[in-house]
């Protein structure tokens, strides 16, 4: 009989991989990347069919045209009540969604505006994506019309602000700028001035995650453009930030972690939500009323009910006598 010879295991025969957790508050890999392959899939024939039936649009340029955005969607148990946790948090993706060599950016600083100027002028890293510093007196006085804020919303990819002034926006941008997700100014720290290019570099690779006052929130995690792969490993590193309370995030993530997210979902503008992780439970031991609980809870409204009409009853009372009392001076 030949002697048999010994075949070499490959590396990943030879360290098998560990099992899975069964905890149910993480993502399983596989489904995230399984909706992605789909979402994309789904977004690459879509734009086929709009071209073929739909006449091509003048406006884009056909060899380097406008990819999709991939949308997160986090739907949470209970409403953000803790006014501190709706400040956007920035997260860094290993993937970026802006190309730093083609991104036009306006700067919007505190008065006055000469120091930054001349600061990009002599760093080139920063004049090649920074175009123009506006100060706020200069924004206040020369976009005071809708047409003329518009044309600078357009003008730019990106409008990065100082937090110092980042409050007075909105009055003085408008819905020219806050009806559109992408043009919403990011804040940014430029004080001390020497931080200013590790800050733009970093709003550069970063997504935003904004905690609205409602049971739902979405940021961008992907473009159409993206394999599956580069989509599933932004959604992780989101995940680690937002989710899971990773670091840099601070009270800005989502309220109770795993325990107080409903549902993730992965969706693109004109897309159905594909479910990358659902709760098991709805409710917590907490949110459950135990007995008599309910009863209680009645007794107090009904209390208060009665306090209320008393309170209305008295000022009734009060109106009345005050206007009797004028009548009786005339």
């Amino acid at each position: 009989m030949t002697d048999k010879k010994a075949v070499p295991k490959s590396s990943a025969e030879e360290k098998p991989a560990a099992p899975a957790s069964n905890s149910p508050y993480q993502l399983d890999n596989a489904q995230v990347l399984k909706a992605c392959k789909a979402l994309l899939k789904y977004v690459t024939e879509k734009k086929t069919e709009s071209t073929k039936s739909k006449k091509p649009n003048l406006l884009e340029d056909p060899e380097n045209p406008t990819p999709v955005t991939i949308w997160l969607n986090l739907t949470m148990k209970k409403l953000p009540t803790d006014t501190k946790r709706l400040k956007p948090a920035r997260i860094i993706l290993p993937h970026p969604l802006r190309n730093p060599q083609t991104t036009t950016i306006c700067l919007i600083v505190k008065d006055p505006q000469r120091a930054y100027k001349d600061l990009i002028a002599a760093t080139p890293s920063l004049s090649a994506v920074v175009k123009r510093v506006i100060g706020v007196s200069k924004l206040r006085a020369k976009f005071k019309s809708f047409e003329s804020r518009r044309l600078l919303a357009d003008s730019y990819d990106l409008f990065l602000a100082d937090d110092r002034v980042i409050c007075m926006l909105p009055a003085t941008l408008g819905k020219s700028f806050y009806s559109r997700s992408m043009k919403i100014p990011i804040p940014l720290s430029v004080s001390p001035e020497e931080r200013l290019q590790s800050e733009v570099d970093s709003c550069l690779k970063a997504t935003y995650f904004r905690l609205n006052a409602a049971a739902s929130s979405s940021l961008r995690v992907g473009l159409s453009t993206f394999t599956p792969e580069m989509v599933r490993e932004n959604i992780s590193a989101v995940v680690e930030r937002v989710v899971e309370g990773g670091k840099g995030v601070g009270k800005v993530g989502v309220p109770g972690g795993w325990k107080g997210l409903r549902g993730l979902h992965l969706k693109s503008p004109d897309s159905a939500a594909l479910p990358l992780w659902l709760a098991e439970q709805l409710y917590e031991g907490s949110d459950v009323l135990r007995g008599g609980e309910r009863e209680e809870l009645a007794s107090k409204e009904a209390i208060k009910k009665v306090e209320v009409n008393e309170r209305r009853k008295k000022r009734k009372m009060k109106k009345r006598q005050a206007m009797v009392s004028k009548k009786q001076e005339q």
